[in-house]
Parts: structure tokens; sequence; C-alpha cells
């Protein structure tokens, strides 16, 4: 085989390696940036969770295939939980029980979300894209910013407003610090503007846990995921960006190391704790939903 021959083939494969990496960062940079931010409302089904459109009814699951959420609600569940998955995640920088904690603490007894916890479950949140690979790297970043900008506005001079979700929205709207029409590119994200791509990426990623925790052990967590994104940003996306998605999820992580990083052995712990996870989640998504769609402020650019 000649140098010229040999050459070309090493090129070929280097192409055929760049061209899927290229089309994966190109997804999670649009993903976070550049997409559409879609009006989603949120519905909870027997205790799980679901998207729901009008023209769309997303079938309720088999019942011997899925657990029943409401079976594992409960102050004594969620203490189980927290205190075998702080013992079993003990050394690891990612603690699912910590998570569960965060978005537990952020809801009051007068169904307040106090920002400060808020962005505390992100924060745990961002370790647990970390741990699922490069994938999630880029969505992990770009929150990353999204929680300085509302740090920022917290530890500013106004920050007693920003205690609370209704706080920031009340404050907000009546300074009118939140921009209705294209946002100028030398302008900082309102709070409310920024928490709202939070609030939807939130969606996703809690679909994606109740899939995980639903799952009888045999599913691949890439499916789990893009199923998790076909009921929830898909429908709002090119058919381009769609095809993109589905070559980004190829990259994640097994069932089994998927178990390791919640720190459980069985698809049984694993089932009680995400859905403990995702029960709370879903409270703390249902009441800034409502929030969001009472100021009118689902589609904010």
């Amino acid at each position: 085989m000649s140098c010229a021959a040999s050459t070309d083939m090493s090129c070929r494969r280097i192409l055929r390696l760049l061209i899927p990496l290229a089309l994966i960062f190109l997804f999670l940079y649009l993903s976070t940036t550049k997409l559409p931010d879609p009006p989603l409302r949120e519905c909870v089904r027997d205790g799980k969770p679901c998207v729901q459109e009008e023209s769309e009814v997303i079938p309720k699951p088999e019942e011997n295939q899925v657990g029943d959420l409401s079976s594992l609600q409960g102050d004594d569940t969620y203490l189980q939980v927290v205190e075998s998955s702080l013992k079993n995640c003990k050394g690891k920088n990612f603690q699912i029980g910590k998570m569960l904690q965060s978005f537990h603490s952020c809801v009051t007894e007068d169904q307040e979300i106090l920002l400060e916890h808020y962005l505390e479950a992100w924060r745990e949140l961002i370790k647990f894209m970390d741990s699922m690979g490069t994938v999630f790297t880029f969505i992990s970043s770009e929150t990353k910013t999204k929680i300085n900008i509302l740090e920022n506005y917290r530890n500013g001079e106004n920050g007693r407003s920003y205690r609370t979700i209704r706080s920031m929205m009340k404050y907000e709207l009546e300074n009118h610090v939140v921009n209705f029409k294209e946002l100028p590119s030398n302008r900082v994200p309102s709070g409310c503007r920024t928490l709202l791509r939070m609030h939807r990426a939130l969606k996703w990623l809690e679909v994606f846990l109740y899939n995980v925790g639903t799952s009888p052990g045999q599913d691949k967590t890439s499916e789990m995921c893009a199923e998790a994104y076909h009921k929830t940003l898909s429908h709002y996306h090119s058919w381009f960006i769609r095809q993109v998605a589905e070559v980004a999820f190829l990259a994640l992580p097994p069932l089994e190391e998927m178990y390791k990083v919640v720190c459980v052995r069985t698809h049984e712990e694993a089932r009680v704790v995400l859905l403990t996870t995702v029960e709370a989640i879903v409270k703390v998504y249902n009441i800034t939903q409502e929030l969001y769609t009472v100021n009118h402020m689902l589609d904010l650019p």
C-alpha cells in the first residue's frame, strides 16, 4: 500500500469520528442557547409526570411496567432514601441524597420556592449531568452560567427581592426588568428569563429520571433519554435538530453505569431512589410552572 493511500484511509477514519462528535456538540450548543423555548404544560397523572397538549394525549403506561409514585410519597420514604443515598454515595462527588434534600427544601409551607435552595438543587443536578459523560457537558456548562446570573441578582442591591421565585417575578415585572421582546446582545438576561430556561431543562431531566426509575432494567439509557426528549422538546425542533439529538443520545452510558451513579445495585433500589427524587422535582416544577403561567411569561424570548 502506498503512503498516499495509507494517508487517505487515515483521513477517512478521522472524518468518520469527527462528524458524529461535531453533530453532538452542535446539538448541545443549540439546545442550550438557540432553540425555541416551548410553552409546556405540566400535568401529573396518577402521581406520574407527563406532558400533555390539547392535540395530543400521551397514553398512560401499563401498570405492570411502572411503579406508582403515590406509593412512594411521605416523609418516611423521603428520609429513608436520603439516609441510604448519603451512606451508599459517601465519598462520591455526586450524591443523589443531597440533590433530593435540596429539591425538598425548595418548597416552603406556603408553597413558595426558595431561590437559594433551587440553585443548590441545580448545582447537584449539574454534578449528575457531568457524571453521565460528555453528552451533558455543554448543557451543564450553560447551566452554570445561568446559576451565576441568578446568584448575581441574589447578591445585588435588590437581593431581598430574589428570595423566592414569586418575589423575583413580582419585582422584575413591577420594575420592568423583564424583556418581553428579543433580548439585546449587550443586556444581561432578567432573572425570570434565566430561570425559565432552567425550568424547561428540568422537565426533560425529570422525565428522563422517571424513565430510568420505571424501566424494568432492559431498556437502554439512550432510548429512555430520547423518549424524554420526544415527550418534551422534540415537537418544537426542526427535523435536523431531532436527528442530531438522536446521535447525541447514543453517547450515554449503559443502565448499569447509571445505577452506579445513583449508588444503587438493583432496579428495585433504583425505582425507590429515582421516583422519590422525581416526586420532589415534580412538586417544584408544578409550582414554578403555575407562577410563569399566571404571569404570562411562559414564552419569554
